[in-house]
């Protein structure tokens, strides 16, 4: 009885290594990165999955592994009068999944930072530019 009940939580350990609950949502993301030249490539896409340690989306191209990737994820409007947030993450690409003739893959990517602030063009106002809103998640 005790070998079984140390080998069901070793399988628990491995099957789950993360450490943080994920949400299954599908929210468009914007991303953008800096190629071997260093010259800023951009794509879109939308998560599969999401946590505040890291993120999976699907998209038509994805940045290599071990790329540094800036993450906007829009969060839909709550309210007619409650303005729209956005996630913004910044990361490093861990893995990319495409099939052999797939016409979209996915990476997943690991969070280094997370905010949470107002939709862009909401977030200045008048006063200089101040950012307004934003959270550290």
């Amino acid at each position: 009885m005790e070998r079984n009940a140390a080998v069901m939580k070793e399988s628990k350990s491995i099957g789950e290594r993360r450490g943080s609950k994920r949400f299954r949502l599908r929210l468009a993301v914007v991303f953008s990165w800096r190629d071997t030249q260093g010259i800023v490539q951009s794509g879109e896409g939308s998560s599969s999955n999401i946590s505040s340690r890291g993120i999976y989306v699907r998209t038509k191209m994805a940045p290599p592994v071990g790329t540094v990737v800036e993450m906007a994820v829009f969060l839909p409007q709550p309210a007619y009068d409650i303005r729209a947030a956005e996630i913004h993450a910044k990361g490093r690409v861990t893995r990319i999944d495409q099939g052999p003739l797939a016409p979209t893959c996915g990476f997943a990517a690991m969070n280094r930072t997370v905010l949470v602030r107002e939709s862009i063009e909401h977030v200045f106002d008048g006063n200089n530019g101040a950012e307004q809103g934003s959270r550290v998640a």
